[in-house]
């Protein structure tokens, strides 16, 4: 593990906190220690920006605001509600943890990390962000963000592996308010520091939206939301794209258990537990998104 001196620990506390208490952020998920709300949060943070994704937080837990709410919906709603959020597959993780939940726990998130690691879509950063903002441990919770912060501001090395990061992440927290800590870095992290700060130097850049895979997978879930099935050929048409472009998107969508394709068509997959879920719903049900 890189040492590194206490004096310069000290000076990096200081520096992020004064920051953070300065300028940081007053974001609506800061303001609660429930599990849920929080695994909410975590799982639309992922991959998307805090500004981006506020308004689908506020919607999602006036819609379920809770694991017995949530666990209760069907598929079709739950990606109607998550419906322009992207990576849609994160709105199907927090459906099936929340079933896990009330199912396994009683309704009651876990608050050890190696279970929490075992439900749908909360890998090591997410446990150990809940682990700190939901039940106040004393962890280092480290995503792309904290690792820049801690490359540029402790000189490491761009490429330095996970696990050493991890460990340097733990050894420089603060005694005390975790959750601030994370918080201060984050916010360090997200308006301080130069957007290049801190990443490898063999990055590659983002794969382009517009009539790329992600669009068309997303353009396939938008229409199932309000459709029992689809031609692939109409989504095609209406994105002006390659019908082989479409059944590839629908096939890798049907590999992560999304959707069933056969021959023109594609349908969402639907459980034994949607069906029931749909069963107790009216018909008309009207859901934001």
């Amino acid at each position: 593990m890189i040492r590194l001196q206490p004096d310069r620990v000290r000076a990096f506390r200081r520096k992020v906190l004064r920051f953070y208490r300065r300028s940081g952020r007053d974001l609506p998920f800061r303001h609660t220690t429930d599990p849920y709300r929080i695994v909410v949060a975590e799982v639309m943070l992922q991959q998307t920006q805090v500004d981006r994704m506020l308004f689908w937080y506020e919607a999602w837990l006036e819609r379920w605001p809770d694991w017995h709410s949530l666990a209760r919906a069907g598929r079709r709603e739950v990606l109607k509600m998550w419906s322009g959020l992207g990576y849609n597959r994160r709105a199907l993780y927090l459906l099936e943890t929340a079933r896990r939940v009330v199912n396994e726990y009683q309704g009651r998130l876990p608050s050890d990390y190696r279970a929490l690691i075992r439900l749908p879509g909360i890998g090591p950063y997410v446990a150990n962000a809940v682990l700190v903002f939901a039940f106040g441990q004393r962890r280092a919770a480290v995503d792309t963000n904290v690792r820049r912060v801690l490359i540029h501001e402790l000189g490491l090395p761009p490429d330095i592996p996970a696990k050493a990061v991890q460990e340097i992440a733990q050894a420089v927290l603060p005694r005390t308010d975790p959750a601030e800590w994370h918080h201060a870095l984050m916010d360090y992290g997200a308006l301080a520091l130069p957007r290049q700060a801190g990443r490898p130097r063999s990055r590659e850049a983002g794969e382009r939206y517009e009539g790329s895979l992600r669009q068309v997978r997303g353009e396939i879930i938008r229409r199932l939301t309000t459709a029992a099935r689809i031609r692939l050929d109409t989504v095609a048409r209406s994105l002006a794209c390659p019908l082989g472009t479409v059944v590839r998107a629908a096939t890798a969508l049907e590999k992560e258990g999304l959707v069933r394709v056969s021959r023109h068509y594609v349908r969402l997959r639907e459980d034994e537990a949607d069906a029931s879920a749909s069963r107790r719903r009216p018909v008309n049900s009207t859901v934001r998104g």
